[in-house]
């Protein structure tokens, strides 16, 4: 148990209690958690050796990496980004972590994500605090000072896939709201949805959340970071700021003038020789496919690594378009790009990642090294599942281990009313049976002086009792359930909320539910468990983490 930065924690609530630490395998119910990639970083394997220059594990590596790193960013840059900075109402710690950059003094861990209502989906939560562990960590390693970093990836057009927020109530009851159709035009960036709608939709999850500890501290973050912000993008930027702000995070919007600025030399040199990158992209997808029975990023991912920008929205450039682009016009880069320009004009060290993110940065290091870009070390982020009282309470009732709970509720609730069934009741049916299965095995005896037939017409007739007897236990069982589930009404309710639309709780419900459980207090010891996280990273040891909401 931890609490905030290691302390004894006083409000119990902002301490953190670990239930399981469950390592990844390919057999079930392990394997939701496994990815053969991602294990072979883990491992410092083969594949790891061949496609990632730096991995974790090498901390000299990771010493010479960061060293080089250590640059000033550009004035324009650090001007726009201390404006934005002080704007969303960052932290004086934040502030000193984007002067130190900016004077060259600091390299950062990176973590980046689209943004979304309610702060996302919860892994981006998870992602932003192994960012913290790992600046923590890499300044332990290498002696070179390392502060937290958040991209904001308000570039993206893939309003489907941000608009969507899943929570539940105090009764974990899931409700799932989307943002209305008029918010986002086609190709528009999400970044620049507005906030009406997300204030409208921020009002409907308080509401559910009414009754919950962290809920009045939430409501504050939202209606803060909303009254800051002029679209999706910067609310979301400045909840980020707000809740990492004890950590000193920087946030950074790629839609800044002097960011794009800073960003053009990359894309100039990646129109120069286009053809070759995605030539060598592609082999290096040939090569994975043949190891690992998948292509991260496909063919057509990688006809041209860039986008046009024009009023507001993006748009796909073929490459024949891309290079007849006069200078003046603003490009975004691509997946097969973005990683490049942020690691070109940040002084990026290590990168917290998601099984996707690695899968496709294993698949650009010619990109990074034709354009002599320094590519941050990728590592994996900090999984967790988060388990609410009633959870734990069927755990206590069961005696299940956690990860088989959050994978199977129904069959521990099925066990739980199986041992529930009063002694009386169950000695009487299994008296029964036995007595008329006895009953059935002495007549198959004695009836074969009648006709020899007669045993299998016996025989049928046992199977068939048995299978009535099976009935009446089942019928009892689901009478206890039933009494069972109307004195703990959460429990069925459970299956949903731990693995809701039957994948991993991380990837649907809102990071911001995590917070109205436990308040603000939640995210500096979340990132305790984050930085242990990444130190087991470097003895080979992943594992995701299965926590006391």
């Amino acid at each position: 148990t931890l609490g905030d930065r290691g302390r004894p924690s006083e409000p119990a609530r902002n301490a953190v209690t670990v239930r399981a630490r469950v390592a990844p395998r390919p057999e079930p119910p392990y394997d939701r958690l496994f990815d053969p990639v991602t294990q072979d970083l883990v491992a410092d394997g083969p594949l790891a050796r061949e496609r990632f220059a730096v991995r974790w594990s090498d901390t000299a590596a990771l010493q010479t990496l960061a060293r080089a790193k250590l640059a000033p960013l550009a004035a324009p840059l650090v001007a726009e980004l201390t404006e934005y900075h002080r704007r969303l109402g960052a932290s004086p710690r934040s502030l000193e972590s984007l002067e130190r950059l900016g004077r060259g003094e600091a390299v950062c861990a990176v973590a980046g994500q689209q943004p979304a209502p309610l702060g996302g989906p919860l892994y981006s939560l998870h992602k932003t605090a192994t960012a913290t562990g790992l600046a923590t960590v890499i300044t332990e390693r290498t002696g070179v000072p390392c502060v937290p970093l958040f991209w904001m990836h308000g570039e993206d057009s893939d309003f489907d896939e941000i608009r969507t927020a899943t929570f539940a109530d105090a009764g974990l009851t899931l409700r799932e709201h989307v943002l209305p159709d008029g918010a986002h035009a086609a190709g528009g960036l999400v970044g620049e949805v507005p906030v009406a709608p997300l204030a409208a939709l921020g009002e409907e999850a308080l509401q559910a959340w009414a009754g919950l500890a962290g809920q009045g501290e939430t409501g504050e973050l939202l209606r803060t970071s909303l009254a800051r912000a002029g679209d999706l993008g910067e609310a979301f930027s400045a909840l980020m700021l707000a809740l990492f702000a004890e950590e000193g995070l920087v946030v950074v919007d790629p839609r800044l003038p002097a960011f794009r600025a800073a960003a053009r030399p990359v894309l100039e040199r990646y129109l120069a020789q286009a053809a070759d990158l995605a030539g060598a992209a592609r082999r290096a997808g040939d090569w994975l496919e043949a190891r690992t029975g998948r292509r991260p990023l496909s063919d057509a991912a990688l006809e041209s690594f860039v986008f046009a920008i024009e009023d507001g929205t993006r748009r796909k450039l073929s490459l024949a378009e891309a290079l007849a682009m006069p200078g003046s016009r603003v490009l975004s880069p691509s997946v097969a790009l973005r990683p490049v320009v942020q690691d070109a004009v940040l002084p990026t060290v290590a990168m917290a990642c998601g099984p996707g993110e690695i899968g496709y940065l294993a698949q650009l290091r010619e990109v990074f090294e034709g354009l002599q870009v320094a590519a941050a070390c990728p590592v994996p982020r900090l999984g967790v599942t988060w388990l609410p009282p009633a959870a734990v309470a069927l755990i206590e009732a069961t005696g299940a281990e956690p990860w088989q709970l959050v994978t199977g509720v129904d069959a521990a609730l099925r066990l739980l009313a199986e041992q529930s069934v009063p002694a009386g009741p169950r000695a009487d049916l299994e008296r029964a049976r036995a007595d008329a299965l006895g009953g059935l095995e002495r007549l198959a005896v004695s009836v074969r002086e009648v006709d020899a037939s007669l045993p299998q017409l016996v025989e049928s007739s046992r199977a068939k009792v048995e299978y009535q007897f099976q009935r009446l236990l089942e019928g009892l069982t689901g009478k206890v359930r039933h009494r069972l589930e109307r004195g703990h009404p959460e429990w069925p309710r459970l299956r949903h909320y731990l693995m809701p639309g039957d994948r991993l709780q991380e990837r649907r419900l809102v990071s911001l539910e995590v917070v109205a459980h436990r308040g603000r207090g939640v995210v500096p010891a979340l990132c305790e468990l984050a930085a242990g996280h990444v130190r087991a990273l470097t003895r080979g040891v992943n594992e995701h983490l299965v926590v006391e909401l």
